[in-house]
């Protein structure tokens, strides 16, 4: 967590996944969700396409298939964030971050160029997929075995997908809002993240209520700059 009142500084990823990067090349995936998200320009190394799919997944299927109860906090956030957004996903950032928003000063080439090609505003965050993949808060380890046989992979993926959708919300909330304090953001991506996860278990497991009473989560990786 950085001084608001400081110069934004953004962690670039791990020397190995540069070189991995470097080597292997990147690419490029659209990814279009509906009209309440934006249209995701995820970028990602060739070897790694499993990054695109599992946010292309996250943001198609499991984000729909959350009431508006869960998602109307961010409303007013995805009202004004730009309508095209790039995401550079990567295994990790050598900070340990999950992911960070962009200020305008330090936009890629990628998004420099889309923003001279279409003339609009274009936004810019960074997610460490295989971070957030690793990323598990323990008390919620243990309710995959509650679930039924097939509880641990299912529940990985249930936990992966929110994890995922807060992280990314989290973003796109300090880039629709620079100045918001970074504590309203976390406290926000945080109630997310336990109430996506109640609701899916819900939907997967027949469950009543999902999460079997109060969370203390720990994201002292969410609170991004």
């Amino acid at each position: 967590m950085r001084n608001r009142s400081q110069k934004p500084r953004v962690k670039p990823p791990g020397v190995f996944s540069r070189l991995a990067s470097a080597v292997c090349g990147r690419t490029q995936r659209l990814i279009q969700a509906g009209d309440a998200l934006p249209l995701v320009v995820a970028t990602y190394p060739r070897q790694n396409s499993w990054f695109a799919s599992e946010l292309s997944d996250a943001l198609r299927l499991t984000f729909p298939a959350l009431p508006n109860r869960i998602t109307y906090s961010y409303g007013d956030a995805l009202a004004r964030v730009p309508s095209v957004v790039v995401a550079d996903l990567r295994s990790s950032n050598s900070c340990t971050c999950l992911g960070h928003h962009h200020p305008t000063v330090i936009h890629s080439r990628l998004t420099r160029a889309l923003q001279a090609d279409t003339g609009g505003r274009i936004g810019e965050i960074d997610l460490a997929v295989g971070a957030i993949r690793k990323w598990n808060p323990l008390p919620l380890a243990g309710l995959a075995a509650a679930c039924n046989d097939d509880g641990p992979e299912s529940f990985e993926e249930i936990r992966f997908h929110a994890a995922l959708l807060a992280v990314f919300l989290h973003e796109l909330e300090h880039v629709a809002y620079p100045e918001r304090p970074e504590a309203e953001v976390r406290m926000r991506s945080n109630s997310f993240f336990v109430d996506a996860v109640g609701e899916l278990l819900g939907i997967e497991f027949g469950l009543a209520s999902g999460m079997p009473g109060p969370l203390t989560v720990e994201h002292r990786h969410l609170a991004l700059a």
